[in-house]
C-alpha cells in the first residue's frame, strides 16, 4: 500500500509541514525506520531520536522539531500512529458462511455475514450476531448469545448460557465460561458445588489469550463494557468488573469481588476474594490486594496500600542494615559506659 502524507495527515486530522506529496510505503519504530516509512515521536525525550531517524516523515506533537524532512503535527502522535497501522495492516476477513467441516447444533441463529470457521463448534439454541467471526476450532457452547461484530478466534471456549456484547473480541486459547471454584470441604472430601450461574461480557471488550473467566455460582460473572484484558488473566467466579478497566498479564482476581471503572491492574496484581475496589484506582504490578480500595489512587506493595507510604516504607527497609550496625555501636558504646559507671562506683 501506497500513500501520499498528505493524505495520512488528513486521515488522522493533523497539520502538514513541508512536502505532502512524498510517498509512504510503510510504518516502523522511530530507531530503526527505513526511506519510505512513517515513525512517530512523542515528545521531546526523543528529539535526538528524532533527529537521526532515517524515515521519510515523522508524527509529532507540538512541542517537538523536525528537522530536513516534513511531518505532520498532532496533539496525540500515538493515537495518529495507531490510525495510519490501521491503514498499512488492515485485517483480513474470512468469508461468510459455515466451513462444511463446522458442526452447528439445533435451532442456531446466525445473522447476517457471519462466518464460522473449520471444525468450529456452535451448540444449539445459539445466537450469533451481524458480522461475526468464529475461528477454526472454536468452541461455543449452548444458548449462548454472542453480539455482533465479534471475532472469536481459535481454540477459544465460550460456555453454554454465556453472553457476550458486541464488537468483543477473544484471543486464541482463552476461556469464558468454564466452571468457577467452588467446593465445600466434609468428611469424604472436597464437594464441588455446582456452578449453575454465567457470565456477561459487555460492549467493546477484548480477552486476552488463555485468560480465563469463570461462570459464576448461581448468578453472573460480568466483565464491564471497553474492558480490556492482557493475557492469562483470571477473573473468578462471580467478580464483577466496571467498565474501561485494564488487567495486565497475569493477573488474578478471586471471587465475588467487585472492582469500579476505569481500574488498572499492573502485571501480576492478585485480589482477595470478597473485596470491594473503588473507580480509578490504580494498583501496581504485583500488588496483593488483601482488602478494600475505595478512594481513587495508586496502590501497591504487599499487602498493597497507598504507592508514597510504601515507598517510605522501602526506603526505610533499605536503611535497617545501617540502623542496625548503629544499634550494635551503641550497644556497645552503653556497654562501654557501665563498665567505667562500676569502676567509679568502686
Amino acid at each position: 500500500m501506497v500513500y501520499r502524507l498528505s493524505e495520512l495527515a488528513e486521515r488522522v486530522d493533523g497539520e502538514l509541514r513541508g512536502d505532502g506529496e512524498i510517498t509512504i510505503t510503510g510504518v516502523g519504530h522511530l530507531e530503526d525506520a527505513n526511506e519510505g516509512q512513517i515513525t512517530f515521536a512523542d515528545g521531546p525525550r526523543v528529539q535526538s531520536l528524532a533527529d537521526s531517524s532515517r524515515a521519510s516523515a515523522l508524527i509529532v506533537p507540538p512541542d517537538v522539531q523536525v528537522k530536513g524532512k516534513p511531518f505532520i503535527v498532532t496533539e496525540d502522535p500515538r493515537l495518529a500512529f495507531s490510525k495510519i497501522l490501521e491503514l498499512f495492516a488492515p485485517e483480513s476477513r474470512p468469508a461468510a458462511g459455515v466451513h462444511p467441516t463446522a458442526v452447528l447444533g439445533a435451532n442456531v441463529t446466525l445473522g447476517e455475514n457471519v462466518s464460522i470457521g473449520a471444525h468450529a463448534y456452535v451448540g444449539d439454541g445459539t445466537i450469533v450476531g451481524d458480522n461475526t467471526i468464529v475461528h477454526p476450532l472454536a468452541y461455543v457452547g449452548p444458548e449462548a448469545v454472542i453480539g455482533a461484530d465479534c471475532v472469536i478466534h481459535p481454540q477459544v471456549f465460550v460456555g453454554s448460557r454465556v453472553q457476550l456484547g458486541d464488537r468483543v473480541s477473544i484471543h486464541a486459547g482463552a476461556s469464558v465460561g468454564a466452571d468457577g471454584f467452588g467446593y465445600l470441604q466434609t468428611s469424604t472430601g472436597h464437594r464441588k458445588i455446582p456452578q449453575i450461574g454465567t457470565v456477561i461480557v459487555e460492549d467493546d471488550c477484548e480477552i486476552g489469550a488463555n485468560s480465563t473467566i469463570d461462570r459464576a455460582t448461581v448468578a453472573y460473572t460480568r466483565v464491564g463494557a471497553g474492558t480490556k484484558i492482557d493475557d492469562q488473566v483470571h477473573v473468578a467466579h462471580n467478580v464483577v468488573l466496571g467498565r474501561n478497566c485494564l488487567l495486565c498479564g497475569q493477573v488474578g482476581i478471586a471471587g465475588s469481588t467487585t472492582i469500579g471503572s476505569n481500574v488498572v491492574m499492573g502485571g501480576q496484581a492478585g485480589v482477595n476474594d470478597h473485596v470491594q475496589i473503588g473507580d480509578n484506582v490504580i494498583i501496581a504490578a504485583r500488588a496483593s490486594v488483601f482488602g478494600n480500595l475505595e478512594e481513587p489512587g495508586i496502590y501497591s506493595g504487599y499487602p498493597a496500600g497507598p504507592h508514597q507510604e510504601q515507598l517510605r516504607a522501602v526506603a526505610y527497609t533499605r536503611r535497617l542494615p545501617k540502623l542496625v550496625e548503629r544499634i550494635k555501636e551503641l550497644e556497645q558504646t552503653v556497654e562501654e559506659l557501665r563498665a567505667r559507671l562500676a569502676e567509679t562506683d568502686n
